[in-house]
């Protein structure tokens, strides 16, 4: 877990990242945020100390809720990124009276929506990270997605930097996500949401962000074009600037509203 303070920007931003990535990957989106975060990772992944253990997603909400009472946060606001999307999504359920505006980025309503790439779902099968499945620009590509040759090698660049994970800490993810669906109680969701997605990504395809528009009631779905997966990484200025444009918003958002 890395705690960033910046003066100012409104509740701290608690980010739940994606599947196997520690906080070390989200640094360049990080630097081009204005605002206070706390990377929240798992036990076992990055530097987090302890043995991860079997939780399933309500599990994990509670601890990342138990965080934010240790770091005496009060609100604050949710970032979730692909597998952290779905954390986010039962943060927001079991905890949403501290949680002010929720962000949902590259993510789903769970294992059962439509799939992305059996490709490139292959190359993530396997225990080690995001940065045992790619080695360059061009394996970003292929497997997340990303229309433009340097932003992929960003990516990659950045995911050079995590930490390999466990074999123990991926059954543990996995076991977190598997038999995981938000579909039958999104509608009571009730804190405004952004949904940002990229057009390009080849892991969670984007119908899967349109779903979650349509079911979350105050939600607002942002689509990069030409982005991928990562789309943090890929363009971290603009994701940034989409994510606090939203959070600093003082009206409520019109429901089904799109952006470009």
């Amino acid at each position: 877990m890395v705690i960033a303070r910046t003066p100012g920007g409104g509740p701290p931003l608690l980010i739940c990242n994606d599947f196997l990535a520690d906080h070390r990957v989200l640094q360049p989106f990080c630097d081009a945020l204005s605002r206070s975060s706390i990377r929240f990772d798992g036990p076992g992944i990055g530097d987090t100390p302890g043995a991860p253990r079997l939780n399933r997603m309500a599990s994990l909400a509670d601890r990342a809720a138990r965080v934010c009472d240790v770091l005496e946060c009060g609100v604050v606001d949710v970032l979730g990124m692909g597998w952290g999307g779905l954390l986010a999504q039962r943060l927001a359920r079991d905890h949403g009276s501290r949680i002010r505006r929720l962000v949902l980025v590259a993510t789903s309503s769970g294992p059962l929506m439509l799939p992305g790439r059996a490709a490139s779902l292959r190359r993530l099968a396997w225990p080690g990270g995001p940065a045992r499945a790619v080695v360059d620009g061009r394996d970003v590509r292929e497997v997340f997605g990303g229309r433009r040759a340097d932003e992929c090698e960003a990516v990659a660049a950045a995911l050079g930097r995590a930490r390999a994970a466990s074999r123990r800490a991926f059954a543990a993810q996995i076991y977190a996500m598997a038999g995981f669906s938000s579909l039958p109680w999104l509608h009571r969701l009730s804190m405004p949401t952004l949904i940002l997605a990229g057009d390009d990504d080849q892991v969670v395809p984007l119908p899967n962000a349109r779903l979650l528009g349509l079911l979350i009631p105050d939600s607002r779905l942002s689509i990069m074009r030409g982005a991928g997966h990562w789309l943090v990484l890929e363009r971290p200025d603009e994701a940034a600037r989409r994510i606090e444009e939203f959070l600093d918003t003082p009206h409520p958002l019109q429901p089904g509203g799109e952006a470009i």
